[in-house]
């Protein structure tokens, strides 16, 4: 008796290990929804769900394609995707900074590629949140200094420029 129980308790033990795993499973996500970039390398195609208030939420949902898109539009949204298998399909999600003024990152290589993650404003620094604004896409925004984000060129500020939802983030060197 005593060693079902204990296959009992391993066997819920391991449901909610499980569950729990699923919950932060990027193929899960939604619009709104955020990801920490995870794995090891400068780029990275491994993701997991996280609150976005979370320190590690570096990611936002911007859309979920749908099945047989596989295209953001914009160069500036990053990317999470599956593979694409014949006859399942696949899963595509467009990503955009989780940032708001003052947040400092730490990028990896370039945008949109990348892998971006939040950091505090220091040495460990590539960039800083220097505008936000919610609504509007418009490189404008961020005033003639700023730069389209050309791979490793983080020297000088950035824009970032997302269309759907309208978005535009201004970034300065640190």
């Amino acid at each position: 008796m005593v060693k079902g129980k204990i296959v009992a308790v391993a066997l819920i033990g391991a449901s909610v290990l499980a569950g729990c795993a699923a919950e932060n499973d990027p193929s899960r996500a939604q619009p709104g929804d955020c990801l920490e970039a995870v794995g090891e390398g400068k780029k990275t195609t491994d993701f997991r769900i996280v609150g976005c208030g979370a320190p590690e939420a570096a990611y936002r949902v911007a859309m979920r394609l749908k099945r047989g898109q596989r295209s953001c539009g914009s160069t500036t949204y990053g990317y999470a995707r599956s593979g694409y298998v014949k006859g399942r399909g696949g899963w595509h999600l467009c990503l955009t900074l989780n940032a708001e003024v003052g947040d400092c990152f730490h990028q990896e290589v370039g945008f949109p590629t990348g892998k971006a993650a939040k950091v505090a404003c220091g040495p460990s620094a590539t960039y800083r949140i220097v505008k936000r604004v919610d609504g509007s896409a418009d490189k404008e925004l961020c005033g003639e200094d700023a730069a389209y984000p050309v791979r490793n060129d983080l020297a000088r500020p950035i824009y970032l420029v997302y269309p759907d939802p309208p978005l535009t983030i201004c970034t300065d060197r640190v």
